[in-house]
């Protein structure tokens, strides 16, 4: 009995337009300069009392952050405000990379 191989074709292969699903990893992978959007749902990992208090400095639904200093505490700027964040609450927070605009 023969084996044929067969070979699964998708759109995907040729289009470039399919969107993939966004990629999250914690704020404290991100490196110096580097910014990534929040949403509310990625701090689902934290006690109330700490999203309470992110949202207060102005984490929200999907803000935008920039890291100025990686590593502990690991500095972030929202909007004007910057924040020093423990690493353990960091890790703990899952964000979508921004990609860099291209010329």
């Amino acid at each position: 009995m023969l084996t044929a191989a067969i070979a699964v074709e998708t759109q995907s292969q040729y289009d470039d337009r399919v969107e993939r699903a966004p990629v999250r990893i914690p704020l404290s992978q991100l490196a110096r300069g580097q910014r990534a959007t929040v949403e509310c749902s990625a701090l689902d990992a934290l006690p109330e009392s700490e999203r309470c208090l992110l949202s207060a400095m102005g984490m929200g639904e999907r803000c935008e952050v920039r890291v100025c200093k990686p590593g502990t505490p690991c500095i972030i700027q929202i909007d004007q405000t910057r924040l020093g964040l423990p690493d353990e609450i960091a890790q703990r927070i899952l964000v979508t990379p921004v990609l860099p605009e291209q010329p």
